[in-house]
């Protein structure tokens, strides 16, 4: 067999290996296309495929799909996920080759199993800890995916069980508390993008939609950011009054809205106009502006500022008051 994770010496080459290789042996039959999905690269991926139909591991059974061999396929499972590789085991590799010692004395930079490992802390008899971050990482398609997974997802993993998945929600919980502190510490908001980074971790994944309200002052740097509605949001749940009124107090120039779309599709529906409209005219009224509305989905957001549909709004406001300000003839 050519393929063998005992002929691998270098640590993270053989992660790299064993992710492609568990994944491979998930289904009889696959695509190159199903195994892009553990992360790695596709020039790894078909160099792998490659090799395991070089040595009759695997037919081509129609163009794009392959077929393991039963023995191969057994014999892969052995060696890949079921054996002992005390090799990989954290005690036993070199201290510059270890995730902690990488993490705090700079030896190289960490992988993200080698960084998820330390936040699981142990492995389980045949398992070390990057191990089960490999598996979690190839199961969920990546951190974006291991952290949208709810609990029995999690313990579906071999060697994951409730003080793991505690373990990785206390991560993501401190990441998002960290992205919210960062918002409410920048000194100056310059455009979506930035916005977005900042607020998209802890709104992609919500279940219901949130509208929060950043409050500025004068030079774009930020008071305050509250979610001040919940719910589907229409013209009956979005309150003017409410927001002019908390930007007074809060002493704002300006302000920019932020909710998401949990469908994971930003694009505004008729109500997010007709409030976005609304807000603007309402804000126009004391003097506030409205530097952007954005509408987060699933890693893409759409800005109205960005779409020229703000400017817009502020046309019509001021056409209307020109209108109301001319006398009768």
């Amino acid at each position: 067999m050519e393929i063998s994770p005992d002929t691998i010496k270098d640590v993270e080459r053989l992660q790299r290996y064993e992710r492609i290789v568990q994944k491979l042996v998930k289904t009889e039959s696959f695509s190159k296309s199903d195994i892009w999905a553990c992360g790695e690269s596709k020039g790894l991926i078909g160099k792998i495929i490659n090799l395991l139909l070089s040595e009759g591991s695997i037919v081509e059974q129609e163009k794009g799909i392959f077929l393991w061999m039963p023995s191969a396929m057994a014999t892969y499972k052995k060696e890949w996920v079921t054996s002992l590789r005390p090799s990989h085991q954290l005690k036993r590799l070199r201290m510059e080759e270890r995730p902690r010692e990488k993490l705090l004395y700079g030896y190289s930079k960490p992988t993200t199993a080698e960084l998820l490992a330390i936040f699981l802390r142990s492995g389980i008899p045949g398992k070390s800890a990057i191990v089960i971050a490999n598996d979690l990482l190839t199961q969920f398609g990546g951190v974006k995916g291991i952290f949208e997974a709810d609990k029995t997802e999690l313990m579906d993993i071999v060697g994951v069980g409730a003080a793991k998945v505690a373990q990785i929600k206390a991560v993501q919980a401190l990441a998002e508390e960290y992205l919210k502190e960062k918002m409410k510490s920048v000194t100056k908001v310059r455009n979506s993008k930035e916005v977005f980074d900042y607020l998209y971790l802890t709104m992609r994944d919500l279940k219901t939609e949130i509208f929060k309200v950043i409050f500025l002052d004068s030079a774009n740097q930020t008071i305050d950011a509250v979610n001040l509605f919940e719910g589907t949001l229409n013209a009956s749940s979005v309150y003017p009054r409410e927001i002019v009124k908390s930007a007074v107090n809060k002493n704002a120039a300006s302000l920019i809205f932020v909710h998401n779309h949990p469908s994971g599709d930003p694009t505004p529906s008729g109500s997010d106009r007709a409030i976005t409209e609304d807000l603007v005219y309402a804000c126009n009224l004391v003097q506030i502006t409205v530097l952007d509305h954005i509408i987060i989905g699933d890693n893409v957001y759409f800005s109205f500022a960005d779409e020229g549909l703000l400017e817009e709004y502020n046309r019509n406001y001021v056409s209307i008051k020109e209108r109301r300000g001319r006398p009768h003839e």
